[in-house]
């Protein structure tokens, strides 16, 4: 008896164990979260970045070739959609699967690397980026957790060969890094910020001599090879609109940033913690429950035995700064001051890092205690909260499904797919009303807010690679019309009702102006010529 206790005290004393036993008891919250409730949906650019091409990859190379197309701003992202994406659009579970096992062993990689070089804590770190239901938009919406969860996958590869390097002068290390490094600065421009600063601090933690500083001169060698790529592509629409730096009004514009950040961090990561929690504890059962809680607890559990304590660490906590302020440093530096939830969510890994540091300073068994409370009530919390807001992903593309489906099945004389005429939905909507999600920015918007994403989502439905374009009109929108408006037969109109059906909708013009009816006769409302080109469609 006394031998077993002793291999058990063993087990558990062991780094490697609990790393493993942590990572594994949230990567089955995680799959938990993200499957409970069903298999991965598309929603919004899943559409068209996926579903209208899908059986043409062709086309997609063509896409990713010439410059200034959207593919291009990202490369490995591009190649990631071409491949990996669009070829699985009618499986996107699996591409799902592989997006969430991807960012849980990026963060496995990240977390022992930090720990190697002084990280005491990383159980509310783990939980934090891995588990937390205001991070979905940016690591389970396909479209987005392309560009976030292979960034963390690549960063904690190439940090965690890097450290290997220094600690073993294994150049297999030094080379993967190398390898990996490339790949950390081709998905998404805040990866870049959190690449730098990751492998400045394993440089840091590990320096001794000059020939110790060539790997942040491989690290700059990368940084400038996708700065070169940009440049080349800085035609590109999304690089033009969002890439250029602040020319003027500094000031005013860091203020705006810092109100759009902070009501992320406040008000709008509040709402989604509660809403997503309300809705994902309704549809579980208390056998699930329990389940669930007894899982949330056992990761608090190994997260106390894991805490090692130690004299505080400056070099830590400064990290953890950087950290938060590198996820969101570009949004004070470039021009656009549109602020997605997906934005920010690098800094997530500065908050883990600062929060479990400040648990270590703290007498060793109050640290392991609040730990164990700490991690047990988030991870439990976290997951519940998730389920609620991967409902609601899900509920909104089967109402994109639902109303795409409608207007297929009432285009009798097929104008959707004929790529010479032109299609429009009056009175779209950016958000279902039956969702409960926060309206801000394009956080779960449905399909019909956009051209682009229904049109994805009708190509998908109908298996046409090319349709004409349909335009959504959205109460209050403006939208050119003319000459096309008056071409007979060129034009096909379809209402959204508020029941979310579709009626095919005709026009009659009043002086400059048009009165919208659907087939019944019934108003749905008018187009406001605001100059020879555009009209505004509004509903009295």
């Amino acid at each position: 008896m006394t031998n077993l206790k002793n291999k058990v005290k063993n087990l558990l004393s062991n780094d490697n164990f609990n790393e493993i036993s942590m990572t594994a008891l949230v990567g089955l919250l995680m799959l938990f979260q993200r499957f409970f409730t069903g298999i991965y949906k598309p929603v919004m650019d899943d559409w068209f970045l996926y579903g209208d091409l899908y059986t043409n990859i062709s086309d997609r190379l063509n896409y990713f070739a010439i410059p200034n197309e959207k593919f291009t701003i990202r490369p490995f992202a591009g190649i990631a959609d071409i491949f990996i994406n669009a070829p699985l659009f009618k499986h996107l579970w699996i591409v799902e699967l592989i997006l969430t096992l991807s960012l849980l062993l990026g963060t496995y990689l990240i977390i022992k690397t930090l720990r190697r070089n002084k990280l005491g804590n990383t159980g509310f770190l783990l939980c934090l980026v891995c588990l937390c239901p205001v991070g979905l938009e940016a690591t389970y919406w396909i479209a987005a957790a392309t560009r976030v969860s292979y960034s963390i996958l690549f960063i904690g590869g190439a940090i965690y060969f890097l450290d290997y390097y220094y600690k073993s002068q294994n150049y297999i290390g030094f080379i993967m890094f190398c390898i990996l490094g490339i790949f950390s600065v081709g998905f998404y421009e805040p990866a870049i910020v959190i690449y730098i600063i990751l492998t400045l601090f394993v440089v840091w933690s590990n320096f001794k001599n000059k020939k110790d500083l060539i790997p942040a001169i491989i690290m700059i060698v990368h940084v400038a090879f996708i700065g070169i790529y940009y440049i080349i592509n800085s035609g590109t629409g999304e690089i033009e609109s969002r890439g250029g730096i602040v020319d003027s009004n500094f000031l005013s514009h860091i203020i705006k940033v810092f109100e759009y950040i902070k009501q992320i961090f406040t008000e709008y990561s509040s709402y989604i913690i509660s809403n997503g929690f309300s809705n994902g504890i309704n549809v579980m059962s208390y056998l699930t429950r329990m389940i669930l809680l007894a899982v949330s607890i056992i990761f608090g559990v190994f997260t106390a035995i894991y805490l090692k304590k130690k004299p505080f660490s400056f070099k830590i906590l400064l990290l953890g700064i950087c950290m938060f302020f590198g996820g969101i440093i570009l949004n004070f530096i470039l021009n656009s001051e549109r602020i997605p939830l997906r934005l920010v969510y690098f800094s997530y890994i500065g908050i883990g890092i600062i929060v479990d540091e400040v648990i270590t300073l703290l007498p060793k068994i109050p640290a392991k205690i609040i730990a164990a409370i700490l991690c047990s009530i988030c991870a439990f919390i976290f997951t519940v909260s998730g389920v609620g807001e991967v409902m609601e992903y899900q509920n909104t593309s089967e109402y994109d499904e639902y109303i795409a489906q409608q207007m297929i099945d009432l285009d009798s004389d097929s104008n959707l797919i004929n790529p010479d005429k032109n299609s429009y939905l009056f009175d779209a909507q950016f958000y279902y009303d039956e969702s409960s999600c926060i309206r801000y920015q394009d956080h779960i918007r449905s399909a019909t807010s956009t051209y682009a994403d229904l049109t994805g989502c009708i190509r998908h439905l109908t298996n046409t690679a090319f349709t004409n374009s349909i335009m959504t009109f959205p109460a209050g929108d403006i939208h050119k019309l003319k000459p096309y408006v008056d071409e007979k037969d060129l034009c096909t109109f379809f209402v959204l009702n508020y029941d979310k059906t579709v009626s095919r909708a005709n026009l009659t013009p009043v002086g400059e102006n048009y009165i919208i009816t659907r087939n019944d006769g019934t108003y749905a409302g008018e187009l406001i010529k605001i100059d020879e080109y555009n009209y505004q469609f509004i509903v009295k």
